[in-house]
């Protein structure tokens, strides 16, 4: 895979995510990994018009946006899933996360999509104030402080999208080389994860490792023919 360029990675994720999810989804490799090519994903998808404020800026927003919605999801979850709350508590539980956040996929949107389901979901703030204010949080706050704050990063990814220029030529090379290596590290290190994982656990699919990896795979080999009619 060491061949593929920033295009081919970004082509690469998008079948990883839109076609493979379920073997992604099928080790522990792949739900340690998943998230972190997800984040990869967005910014790569974003590089070529994410100028006049670094890349950067965008990931950590997003970051902060994810780490918030994925907080408010498994609350619920743990809302739902304890026997003893009463039919009320697990109805409001219900509403929130239907709300806010129906399943843990959308933290893996584009920027852009992220930041329009912000806007649908400020009006909600007030709708379900109630409920929210009713469920404390570790940090002695409320529910409604946590889901505020993923409004508001979300509304900072639409700040941050709209602000953008047109980043120097040096600049978006710089940025350009920094996504491909680190991206075509993750992926390499998470192939290795996954080999040692089949080899510890022998009942998962042995073809694991090629419906995962099959698309860039394609993408690699492709490449590589194309190089060769060139020689």
């Amino acid at each position: 895979m060491r061949n593929l360029t920033l295009p081919d990675l970004r082509a690469g994720l998008l079948d990883l995510f839109h076609h493979r999810d379920e073997a992604l989804k099928a080790t522990q490799t792949g739900k340690l990994y998943g998230p972190i090519l997800a984040a990869k994903r967005k910014a790569i998808e974003h590089h070529e018009d994410a100028a006049g404020r670094p890349v950067g800026d965008l990931t950590e927003a997003d970051a902060h946006h994810d780490g918030l919605g994925a907080a408010i999801w498994h609350y619920t979850e743990a809302v739902l899933s304890h026997p003893f709350v009463s039919d009320e508590q697990r109805a409001s539980a219900r509403r929130i996360r239907e709300a806010f956040i129906r399943d843990l996929g959308v933290l893996s949107d584009s920027y852009a999509e992220e930041a329009a389901a912000a806007k649908q979901n400020r009006p909600k703030l007030a709708e379900l104030e109630a409920d929210l204010r009713a469920a404390p949080t570790p940090d002695g706050k409320t529910l409604y402080d946590w889901a505020s704050a993923f409004v508001d990063h979300g509304d900072k990814l639409a700040q941050l999208l709209s602000g953008r220029g047109q980043a120097t030529g040096f600049e978006y090379f710089r940025q350009q080389t920094a996504l491909r290596v680190t991206t075509l590290g993750l992926l390499g290190r998470f192939r290795a994860a996954l080999r040692d994982e089949l080899v510890e656990h022998p009942h998962l699919p042995r073809d694991l490792d090629e419906r995962i990896f099959g698309g860039f795979d394609e993408l690699s080999q492709k490449r590589a023919d194309a190089k060769e009619k060139r020689s």
